[in-house]
């Protein structure tokens, strides 16, 4: 004979119940794409089916358990997590685009995913740097995307939340947006600053990158050229100066950039202009 269910296993399964019949009210109302709604509720389905499971298995899950409310209290926050996104697609779908726009946002995700899941590959081609697919900065790139909505690690593809989140802070009429994006790349220890290891880090990841590119203007060609026939060494010894000479003109804290300490650095470079007019394969523009 099977164990008999617990007054905890009922409990929850009785909120599981209400929690499907709110989902599917609040979807029959939403402008949210499904595949992004179902997968996410989904994700969380499975954990609570698994915390039941580990009930029926003889998992002591009472109040005075530590290892049951720790398991209860990441179900509670992973259904915390999928509300608050939830509600901020529905938030940028509504206020952020026009319905002309969201359309052409939705097409694009569709036409460069598969079953909601984008692949760096398929976002770098979108983004028009198919390049650099197998570079270090097309890879970080494509985890600063990933991290529009949680600095937590995700699996290898992005979905239609984090990709619709990315394309309204890169769109042209959010200036703000475009360099937290870009400030998020130089951040890679997630500390809110950027030491000097990972400022020289980005800085040769953008080099790395440079190198991939075939480019149209011939002075840019001409720089690829000359850098190329540098030594390792050389490129090493060059960038660590710029990096020392950046830290030492505009770091309010020794050698820490806050965000207003980079964005007074990067607004001084010729040609940031250009770099923050970037335009997504979307047209944003009126």
């Amino acid at each position: 004979m099977g164990n008999k269910p617990t007054v905890n296993q009922n409990k929850f399964q009785r909120q599981q119940t209400t929690n499907d019949k709110q989902f599917k009210k609040d979807q029959s109302q939403s402008n949210v794409i499904a595949p992004y709604r179902e997968g996410t509720t989904l994700a969380v389905e499975s954990k609570l089916k698994a915390y039941l499971k580990n009930a029926n298995d003889g998992e002591d899950l009472d109040d005075d358990n530590q290892g049951g409310r720790n398991k209860l209290q990441q179900f509670k926050e992973d259904q915390h997590n999928v509300e608050n996104i939830q509600k901020e697609i529905i938030h940028l779908e509504e206020t952020v685009f026009s319905k002309e726009k969201l359309q052409r946002v939705r097409e694009d995700f569709e036409s460069y995913s598969k079953e909601n899941k984008m692949s760096r590959k398929k976002l770098l081609e979108y983004f028009g740097m198919a390049e650099l697919d197998n570079k270090r900065l097309g890879n970080r790139i494509f985890q600063c995307v990933k991290s529009t909505f949680s600095q937590k690690k995700t699996g290898p593809f992005l979905d239609y939340a984090k990709f619709l989140k990315a394309i309204s802070m890169l769109s042209q009429q959010n200036d703000e947006g475009r360099l937290r994006f870009l400030y998020s790349m130089f951040d890679m220890n997630l500390e809110g600053s950027i030491e000097k290891d990972e400022m020289y880090n980005l800085m040769m990841m953008f080099l790395e990158g440079m190198m991939s590119i075939n480019y149209e203007n011939q002075d840019l060609n001409d720089l690829k050229q000359r850098i190329s026939e540098s030594h390792d060494r050389q490129i090493e010894l060059a960038l660590e100066e710029i990096v020392n000479e950046i830290y030492q003109n505009h770091a309010s804290k020794q050698n820490v950039l806050s965000y207003d300490d980079w964005r007074n650095w990067l607004m001084d470079q010729e040609g940031i202009s250009e770099i923050l007019s970037f335009n997504p394969h979307t047209d944003f523009q009126d």
